[in-house]
């Protein structure tokens, strides 16, 4: 069928979890010839690219992880949830054990990507001048790489005389110690932000918080190991990343299907504190998925958070404006995040909290940032202001099919995809952990392996019965965005205005972005597909213009 050989059969784009594991099978299997390109400095993705004062996991290190032995038995963390540090060496161990190295090249970012009907190829331009033609083309580049453009949100941003910085941007070299004595504004008060706060307030000479919805933040319960102590959690390790497989989030706990109503208050009442004792994101994903759908238990949950939460804040005036007695949102329908000691930051004499859903913030000064009553003078500021989240990573990049239709063209219409993994009209791309995958819903590594698996089979079969084309069909694609939409319509997810279905980005369309329905069902349709033989897709065609 192709009339032209390609430089490489499988280009994988992202040197994360998904980008190293994908590219280890296919070295692994040694079929395909196979090149990782990562705009980075190394491997790591998010973790090469978060170095914010505080950056760390969520996920308890026993989970997050890969599953090959070889690494989790030699390899040694020191805390339940490493930061930025720990895991980028812990990357660089990766790439070591499975000989990685010579396969991936760093500082080379994908720019353009044009698909060759006539020889069935993707022809890839990088940044470094380089084109890469290949059969199969892998974006594994993440759902949160793209941040939002401070330009457009604060205008006037350039007059600021000082450091002005996204919290995704932060500067390799700088350290949170060279904050120290200086004045120090914080936007936003999402994952990152809640990080950045907390360690900030410890240096800075002063810290002004600029906070538009408090975040219903969870107690993370940090440890510290011993490398005897980490030896006996590594015996633990395989049963706990079996049960990952089966959970809706991709932990080694689940949530309780039983209705709430079902369980006994006493019974139910100690459930839902010993999930908060434990910490984490356990009273978030292991308590009743009445959650996510039901407003009384939901609002039954998020009492609990705010009178455990309030008898940590001092100040009286800040009790509503961080824990208040109604909710601002549903609980758990916009992410949670860990914290340490963020709620006692705000008792301390040198930070200042503004809320900005009352007292907005109208400029930047040369001096720092203006509200409507008032002038912040600042030295540096923090935006920690989030991404264009699940779309952004790929409609930011010019990547092309026969028609010249663009991505970004498909996704400015409809949200078409098929799967969670792959874009009708685009053949042989795949991508992982993006729209309309479980993406933010589930544990990074789980993710990987799960979707990674699924693609890597996709591709070995497509060989097994010499097809060199697949492209998902118009008709499967639309039917996929429905699924996604009716499985969230029951849902309390449209009560918050949250990156899980695009608010946070002016004029972007809202709904959800994500697979809501949990690991379980997501990988039950994925490989539903290849069990009837593969009727979302074209194989082995080019579907007629007409169709479209």
């Amino acid at each position: 069928m192709s009339k032209a050989s390609p430089d490489v059969d499988v280009l994988v784009v992202g040197a994360g979890f998904s980008g190293l594991y994908i590219l280890h099978k296919l070295l692994e299997g040694g079929r395909f010839s196979a090149r990782l390109i990562d705009d980075g400095e190394g491997p790591g993705g998010t973790w090469d690219k978060n170095w914010y004062p505080g950056a760390r996991v969520d996920s308890p290190i026993w989970v997050y992880q890969y599953t090959d032995p070889d690494l989790y038995t030699n390899y040694y963390f020191s805390e339940k949830y490493p930061g930025w540090d720990e895991l980028k060496g812990y990357f660089r161990f990766v790439a070591d054990r499975w000989q990685l190295w010579p396969h991936m090249s760093f500082r080379q970012r994908l720019v353009r990507a044009v698909w060759d009907e006539e020889n069935l190829l993707w022809q890839v331009g990088t940044n470094t001048g380089e084109t890469i033609s290949t059969r199969y083309l892998i974006c594994a580049m993440g759902s949160t790489t793209q941040p939002l453009d401070l330009r457009a949100l604060f205008p006037g941003v350039d007059k600021f005389r000082g450091e002005v910085y996204h919290s995704a941007r932060w500067p390799r070299d700088r350290r949170t110690e060279s904050l120290k004595g200086q004045r120090v504004g914080v936007i936003g008060t999402g994952a990152s932000g809640v990080q950045i706060i907390q360690d900030v307030a410890l240096v800075a000479d002063h810290l002004v918080v600029f906070q538009r919805t408090p975040n219903l933040a969870l107690p993370m319960r940090q440890e510290r190991f011993t490398r005897r102590e980490y030896e006996l959690i590594k015996e633990l390790m395989p049963a706990s990343m079996e049960r990952t497989k089966q959970t809706f989030g991709g932990f080694d706990y689940d949530l309780i299907y039983t209705t709430w109503r079902e369980i006994p208050e006493k019974e139910l009442r100690k459930i839902l504190i010993r999930n908060w004792e434990e910490g984490g994101f356990k009273f978030w994903l292991g308590g009743p998925a009445d959650l996510f759908y039901d407003e009384e238990f939901n609002h039954i949950c998020y009492n609990i958070w705010r009178d455990q939460t309030r008898k940590r804040i001092r100040k009286p005036e800040l009790i509503e404006v961080l824990a208040p007695t109604n909710p601002p949102h549903p609980f758990g329908v916009k992410r949670p995040c860990l914290e340490q000691w963020y709620y006692e930051v705000f008792n301390q004499d040198n930070v200042t909290l503004v809320d900005v859903s009352s007292e907005s913030i109208t400029t930047f000064t040369e001096r720092g940032i203006a509200t409507k009553s008032k002038e912040y003078e600042l030295d540096v500021v923090i935006c920690a202001v989030g991404f264009d989240n699940n779309t952004g990573t790929m409609t930011s990049i010019d990547i092309r099919n026969a028609d010249e239709v663009t991505i970004a063209d498909v996704w400015r219409e409809e949200y078409l995809d098929y799967l969670g993994k792959m874009v009708p009209g685009f053949p042989n791309l795949f991508y992982t952990y993006g729209l309309h995958a479980p993406s933010a819903f589930l544990n990074g590594p789980t993710a990987a392996e799960q979707e990674g698996d699924w693609v890597l089979h996709v591709i070995n079969e497509l060989a097994d019965r010499g097809i060199e084309r697949a492209e998902p069909k118009l008709e499967a694609s639309k039917a996929w965005h429905q699924h996604v939409l009716d499985i969230t319509a029951p849902t309390l997810f449209y009560k918050a205005k949250s990156w899980y279905v695009g608010a946070n980005v002016p004029g972007k369309r809202v709904e959800m972005l994500q697979y809501p329905g949990g690991l379980p069902a997501y990988r039950q349709k994925l490989w539903e597909e290849v069990e009837k033989g593969y009727p979302g897709l074209i194989l082995g065609r080019r579907e007629p213009v007409g169709a479209r």
